[in-house]
């Protein structure tokens, strides 16, 4: 095994790696070579091309409107045509190779051995899709945003988060509507942070035998790369925000309804903010609070044992060798200290702390409100419970089929039990997910520890592959493979669903 000072070095070592396999896909990747005639056989600038269109469809969906089609990027190369030296009618074919078979990777899996410091083993890691189609038009996967932020937009700030930053690229093009979101997700990053510290709290005062001293500094940690120097930038993002506000509001407008849900929609993302910001700061207090508290119940614990030692051949070994038969009957007096008084069970704590919930949005004058506290956790419970199922139904499938089509699993759960699993498109939305990964590596999940979180209504492979018994988990890996057929479904909304069609293989 490696010493802890190189464990402590290659902490998170399979991140790099994921991001090196992304340079090794791009590099090692043949060009045909029709492609390479048109860019007269120059692989340096085949590399500035397919950066040049990556940076395109980030801001292009960074806009307001978030639509980039094939079209779209073919106008743009079409654009460049002078400075490549290709004629412009080229552009739809190179627009063809650079989405299809780099930047979606032929629909192919390519997989590469990675060093996994949790396990201190090699593990297969895919490589990664860097856009996704969406309705005929393409998004960058978050894998691409954090690839083209590396290269420049946090050249000498890699420690904030990708959400912070997106927000920040969502305010400066004006695309108020995505930066609410992004603003609700620091908040319910802060809130799920605070959680985790109250919960940790909790434990220590519980039984500090039970809390190691690594999670204790991976919180910490995690405050102090969180959140340091933070307040600045966040307050810098607020400073415009309130003069964009101040524009709309001194601007003699009265009968503009997009002005209106844009001046609803900036008053929210300040709410958002002063609550981040608001909280950060509690947190960050809180954080000496918790170090000093860690370290008086550890001292305390201390003292306890060795206050308290138990001198199991003074008190109970030697008494017995002088016991006569007679005397049997008391032994079980002798064992007394060695007992935990019992209390009944009437209802359990962890109801008390449960994770948050984030408020699920629906329409309203300005197009967002809230719904109850109640309801938004009955709808989250629904949805993870629906998302347990879909995992549960594949494997018990998988597991009687070690190969077939999504389409033949399909067949196998029409009715009900499909429809279900349709509704809110959420079996489409999984396999996608599944095959955006390229496998279900149940083998890995073994392995490695876990510190299992209720997902607030999102998927999450990992919660769902815990609620499930042991005996559908006995499988090392599933890997999907996408087909050029197609399969067409519908749901009870009699809405039309056209996906590629997959193949799934079961390794035992």
């Amino acid at each position: 095994m490696i010493s802890a000072e190189y464990r402590e070095l290659l902490h998170d070592f399979e991140k790099r790696m994921r991001f090196v396999n992304i340079i090794k896909y791009w590099l090692q990747r043949g060009t045909p070579a029709d492609i390479r005639e048109l860019l007269h056989n120059d692989s340096d600038k085949t590399d500035n091309l397919i950066m040049m269109v990556m940076v395109f469809i980030m801001d292009s969906t960074l806009r307001y409107g978030e639509r980039c089609t094939k079209k779209d990027i073919a106008e743009f190369l079409r654009e460049l045509s002078e400075i490549y030296g290709y004629e412009p009618e080229a552009a739809e074919k190179l627009t063809n190779y650079i989405v299809t078979d780099v930047l979606q990777s032929g629909g192919k899996i390519r997989l590469f051995d990675s060093f996994f410091s949790s396990t201190q083993r090699f593990r297969e890691q895919s490589t990664l899709i860097l856009i996704e189609q969406q309705q005929g038009s393409y998004v960058l996967t978050n894998e691409a945003y954090e690839f083209l932020f590396r290269t420049k937009e946090i050249d000498s700030e890699l420690d904030f988060s990708v959400n912070r930053f997106k927000l920040q690229e969502f305010i400066k093009r004006g695309n108020y509507s995505k930066a609410l979101r992004e603003s609700r997700e620091l908040v319910s990053r802060v809130r799920n942070l605070k959680t985790r510290m109250d919960d940790f709290i909790l434990r220590c005062r519980t039984n500090i035998n039970e809390v190691a001293i690594d999670e204790y500094e991976e919180i910490v940690t995690q405050i102090k790369d969180s959140f340091e120097d933070e307040n600045k930038q966040l307050s810098d993002i607020r400073t415009l925000m309130s003069a964009k506000l101040q524009a709309i509001t001194d601007a003699d407008i009265n009968n503009d309804g997009n002005i209106g849900q844009t001046e609803h929609e900036i008053r929210e993302i300040l709410e958002n903010i002063d609550t981040v910001i608001s909280e950060q700061s509690r947190i960050f207090n809180r954080k000496f609070n918790l170090s000093e508290l860690y370290a008086e119940i550890l001292d305390d614990s201390f003292s306890y044992f060795q206050a308290n030692r138990f001198d199991m051949e003074k008190e109970l070994l030697l008494p017995m060798q002088k016991m006569h038969l007679s005397d049997s009957e008391n032994v079980g007096k002798l064992f007394s200290p060695l007992y935990r008084p019992k209390f009944p069970h009437l209802f359990g704590l962890d109801f008390f702390y449960q994770q948050q919930n984030s408020i699920r949005e629906s329409k309203s004058d300005y197009g967002i409100d809230t719904e109850s506290e109640e309801s938004v956790e009955s709808v989250s419970d629904m949805r993870n419970k629906r998302y347990v199922e879909i995992i549960r139904s594949l494997l018990t499938y998988a597991k009687k089929k070690p190969v077939f089509r999504f389409s033949e699993y399909l067949s196998e759960i029409a009715g009900e039990g499909l429809q279900e699993q349709l509704h809110e498109k959420a079996l489409p939305d999984v396999m996608l997910k599944l095959y955006g990964s390229g496998k279900i590596d149940i083998a890995g999940w073994h392995s490695e520890s876990r510190d299992i979180i209720v997902p607030a209504g999102e998927f999450d492979l990992s919660y769902c592959l815990s609620e499930l018994p042991e005996e559908l988990v006995q499988m090392k890996k599933i890997i999907i493979y996408k087909l050029d057929e197609t399969v067409t479904f519908s749901d009870n909304s009699k809405r039309i669903i056209k996906m590629n069609d997959f193949k799934i293989e079961v390794i035992k």
